[in-house]
């Protein structure tokens, strides 16, 4: 019997009263689409692709189409959706706030006052495992994998929105002109009228449109006069348009919410992709240094492994913080929200390479539109950060180290360790200091070191080449670990006839 597809969520429904209250922004179309196939939008993006067809990327990055992983899909990239929506729209509120006059230090105090409860820590704990581990960025780093992501269709998305924008705008002012001619319109009626005129008359001057003078007009009076006038106006008339409420003298003043300024995102510790994170514990595990690292890992994607044609590099840090809000804000940490800070301060940093686009209720979407047709790199960054995250490798309870010996391949070294109330970093270090110990008193020497870790049910929980045990290179799928270990060793670890006088 066939087993159907999950579901994806409608991120409508779950954006509830917040995107209602926001009807002028787009984008909820674009991003529902991807929920409709979405194994298939994932494992057809070319980063996908392209990890996945290198030797290098395929022997890491497996993992990902595990059918675990498979299941997930639906929901997580339902969630992700979710997401990039709330966190697209706190970015552009951010990118039009008059409150802050530096965003990336609101971003940093923020950051500063989070505390770093056990939930925190968890999330510390899956980032180190996703950089060290799953996606073993160090290793991945070497590769040299490199995919094309062209921005040219981004680009004209955005101009095209920018165009719909302006032309439902001059519709709406042309009706709102039309309104203000009519001499019947009562006094709060067209204060109302004009009001909102105004805002989208300096929305459009705002988007590049010549500005339109206000209309003005004449009441008509009743005379006795036999004047030789044009017929449409007569008598001592009132020029409404010169009135308190008249926008002409605001016309020529763009809207800018707040003045550039350059990201100093000094919160964020950056961590370096040339070696493994070395972790550390209690307070000293703050919500700043998780940001810093998924920080790390989205930017190598959208950097070093991803070329994305035509992007001005400058704006890809605002990608980057978009990327790791959404993670946050996946994972449920505290942070989400100050990573928005940083988003918009680097786009408004750099304001001048973004096309100005305001709806028609005169609210600046700048920044979200930008965000809206970068969604493609931000959603599928995100994605494989929080799947690397959510790969657990804690599971482990039982540690087998074999040292296979040079001059005998018949024969290997083994060590055992029982691990209690583990931790994935734990394991970590305890498979390094294992194979360490191995390989310095060892009076034979070895090939190869590798390490097997099994759960309470004696069955698979995560495998490791320790040849080098200052890098070690996680070991994923079946086919991997048998060529690693050797189909013997294998099948005898999966019996429980393992023998200590067989390995000496």
């Amino acid at each position: 019997m066939p087993t159907e597809t999950p579901e994806s969520p409608d991120i409508t429904d779950q954006i509830g009263d917040v995107w209602a209250n926001f009807q002028s922004l787009t984008g909820v179309a674009e991003i529902k689409k991807i929920m409709n196939a979405p194994q298939q939008w994932l494992m057809e993006q070319p980063l996908i692709q392209g990890i996945l067809s290198h030797p290098g990327g395929k022997a890491i990055l497996s993992w990902i189409e595990s059918s675990q992983n498979v299941t997930a899909f639906p929901a997580l990239i339902g969630q992700c959706g979710t997401a990039f929506l709330e966190t697209s729209h706190g970015i552009n509120r951010a990118y039009n706030s008059k409150v802050y006059d530096n965003l990336a230090g609101a971003g940093e105090k923020a950051l500063s006052v989070l505390t770093s409860t056990s939930t925190e820590r968890g999330i510390y704990g899956d980032v180190i495992n996703a950089f060290n581990n799953s996606l073993n960025l160090p290793e991945l780093s070497k590769t040299g994998i490199k995919i094309d992501y062209a921005m040219g269709s981004a680009w004209s998305s955005i101009n095209q929105k920018k165009l719909q924008m302006q032309e439902e705008a001059r519709k709406l002012r042309d009706k709102y002109y039309q309104e203000l001619q009519d001499e019947r319109l009562k006094l709060n009626d067209r204060r109302r009228t004009r009001a909102k005129y105004n805002n989208v008359a300096r929305s459009l001057v705002a988007m590049g449109d010549a500005p339109i003078p206000s209309p003005k007009i004449l009441r008509s009076t009743t005379g006795t006069g036999t004047g030789t006038g044009t017929g449409t106006e007569t008598g001592t008339g009132t020029v409404i348009g010169h009135s308190n409420y008249d926008i002409n003298s605001i016309y020529n003043d763009r809207i800018l919410s707040i003045r550039s300024i350059q990201v100093n995102a000094s919160a964020l510790v950056i961590v370096p992709v040339v070696a493994p994170i070395v972790a550390v514990g209690g307070a000293l595990a703050t919500v700043g240094i998780t940001a810093g690292i998924i920080s790390s890992i989205a930017s190598w994607f959208l950097t070093s492994c991803m070329t994305l044609i035509g992007m001005p590099a400058s704006l890809i840090s605002a990608l980057t913080h978009c990327v790791t809000s959404i993670v946050l804000k996946v994972s449920g940490s505290s942070g989400a929200q100050a990573l928005r800070f940083f988003a918009a301060s680097a786009l408004k940093a750099n304001e001048a390479l973004l096309m100005t686009v305001f709806g028609t209720t005169n609210m600046n979407v700048t920044a979200w539109m930008f965000l809206l047709a970068m969604a493609g790199p931000i959603l599928i960054v995100s994605i494989i950060i929080i799947l690397a995250m959510r790969n657990k490798t804690a599971l482990a309870k039982t540690l087998y180290i074999f040292g296979d010996l040079a001059d005998n391949p018949n024969r290997f070294n083994l060590m055992v360790a029982s691990m209690y109330d583990t931790n994935a970093i734990e394991i970590l270090d305890k498979f390094k200091a294992s194979a360490k110990e191995m390989r310095d008193t060892a009076r034979l020497s070895m090939s190869q070191i590798v390490g097997l870790g099994l759960d309470a049910k004696n069955e698979y929980a995560i495998c490791y080449n320790l040849t080098n045990p200052d890098n070690p290179v996680q070991v994923t799928g079946q086919e991997a670990i048998v060529a690693l270990l050797g189909a013997d060793k294998v099948a005898r670890i999966a019996t429980g006839r393992l023998n200590f006088m067989d390995f000496i």
